[in-house]
């Protein structure tokens, strides 16, 4: 019986290498990035695993490579053509494909056979097996992954080599200029993105206004000096959770929960929260400080003194986590805003908050909510209700679903337009139907990574000083002082920065 490669050998140190690569965070754009899949399996080991699995190893031929040192020789040059397939973003290179097909046709009679993963989770076998020239088919149980595969081998592929539909492109290159790959759908993406951006603006931009710097911050605040006046666009809002202190002396004033003070930690750009407090009138607020504190540790801490657990910041009594709980469940847990991050001539710019952002960050204008209940079953997530969050709807703040229902509205209006803007370049009415469906569905794509990083559970990072996202471990966790992203801003978590992303993931998506 004939051997195929994957039983004998494979160059596991050049796979591996490639696949820890592949699996890590930050890489860039990639076909994981269309939609986040916790068990995906990495692209380089999917593509060797199709060639080997394919491609005879050569003691099956004794009659060719009569010896071991024969078969060594060409199981080698055989090695040689995996280890060009664990270059990173080969989607760039389809000769290394070209090549990869060619061996592989050798050893199956000219025809390749196909290829059904019926649990294909992530996607990346039948992608893999689609960019290899085989006959690709992929299922799974969870809609979420049927989503992915949809995308990866019907939607990009029927749209390769195309040209772009958007008024602007079109007149541009006025119909002369080919496009490659996935890139005129990637286009498409990215111009109806800015039109749902400008509309967003438009409709709901007085919610997310500028920093205004004025003498007074400055006065109190030295490293503003140079903004008096200016107005710096907002990249995030940073709330703290608060309750009732449960020192009846406080009167029942809220105090923060927060799991640090600091808000740059980088050496060299230190800012970082000093709180304010007036014990006589039970009031409390945050001074933005910046160079180097004098205890790191006390900074570092925040008001937190154990696991879920905290300090008042009025009377110095412990918050355990079971008052904690108590009041969330009563609805007494609330938000209040500490600080504000901006955009400066350098970097990042911390301010102090303002009323007319407290309130604007309060505001709720969404014409629908998602009202289903939080339960046991939703593995992961299950804890949340523990702290008052009964529903999906309580996970956002005011604002930010009020912007989501909004942008979900005007991804449904832009599909129209794309519709329109299809015909008129010269599509039928059933394919201009089927592009508006693929452009509408990438765009989705777009405001679900946008949810992900617009929640109040997702945290500022003080080393990085961006947002992270909510999905950074297979599980919800409890954020107590979380950031706020500006959503129609160009920064992490942004509407544009989104649909910007999926459309560079599109170009990683080509098979052909």
């Amino acid at each position: 019986m004939t051997k195929k490669l994957i039983e004998v050998a494979l160059p596991l140190p050049e796979i591996n290498d490639a696949s820890l690569y592949d699996k890590m965070p930050g890489i860039g754009a990639h076909p994981k990035g269309i939609h986040h899949w916790w068990a995906r399996l990495p692209l380089p080991v999917s593509r060797a695993v199709l060639f080997a699995s394919v491609v005879d190893d050569p003691s099956s031929h004794p009659d060719r490579f009569p010896n071991e040192e024969a078969q060594e020789r060409e199981r080698e040059r055989l090695f040689g053509i995996i280890r060009k397939m664990m270059r990173p973003r080969l989607h760039r290179h389809p000769e290394v494909y070209a090549e990869a097909r060619l061996e592989m046709l050798k050893h199956c009679d000219g025809r390749l056979p196909a290829v059904l993963d019926p649990f294909a989770g992530g996607g990346s076998i039948p992608l893999e097996a689609a960019r290899l020239g085989m006959e690709a088919h992929a299922g799974d149980l969870n809609p979420v992954a049927v989503l992915i595969n949809k995308c990866h081998l019907e939607l990009v592929p029927r749209w390769e080599g195309r040209s772009p539909i958007n008024p602007k492109d079109r007149k541009e290159i006025n119909g002369k200029q080919g496009w490659r790959g996935p890139a005129a759908l990637a286009a498409d993406v990215r111009y109806y993105g800015r039109v749902i951006l400008e509309r967003a603006r438009e409709r709901i931009g007085h919610l997310y206004p500028p920093a205004r710097v004025t003498e007074g911050m400055a006065a109190e605040h030295p490293h503003l000096e140079p903004y008096v006046g200016k107005e710096l666009p907002v990249i995030a809002w940073i709330w703290a959770r608060t309750v009732p202190s449960p020192n009846p002396a406080a009167h029942g004033a809220h105090v923060p929960l927060m799991s640090t003070f600091w808000l740059s930690s980088k050496k060299g750009s230190e800012a970082w929260l000093e709180p304010v407090v007036d014990r006589a009138a039970g009031t409390w607020r945050f001074r933005v400080r910046t160079g180097a504190p004098p205890d790191r540790g006390a900074v570092k801490a925040g008001t937190k003194v154990g696991r879920a657990t905290f300090r008042c910041l009025l009377t110095s009594d412990p918050i355990p986590v079971v008052y904690i709980r108590g009041e969330a469940r009563s609805g007494r847990m609330g938000a209040r805003l500490v600080a504000i991050v901006a955009r400066g001539k350098r970097g990042r710019v911390y301010l102090p908050t303002g009323e007319d952002h407290e309130q604007m960050g309060r505001v709720d204008l969404a014409n629908w909510r998602p009202a289903e209940p939080v339960t046991s079953s939703c593995h992961g997530a299950d804890r949340l209700p523990m702290y008052g969050m009964q529903t999906w709807s309580d996970v956002f703040t005011p604002r930010q679903l009020t912007a989501l229902v909004a942008l979900s509205d005007m991804v449904r209006e832009v599909r129209e337009d794309v519709r329109r803007d299809a015909i008129a370049a010269g599509l039928s009415d059933a394919e201009a139907d089927a592009y508006a469906a693929t452009v509408a569905t990438f765009l989705a794509l777009a405001l679900d990574r946008c949810a992900d990083f617009n929640n109040s559970l997702c945290g500022w990072s003080p080393t990085n000083q961006k947002v992270m996202h909510l999905f950074g471990r297979q599980a919800i966790p409890m954020v107590w002082d979380f950031a706020e992203a500006n959503l129609l801003g160009d920064s992490v978590g942004g509407w544009s920065t989104c649909a910007d992303y999926v459309a560079e993931c599109i170009e990683t998506i080509a098979t052909s």
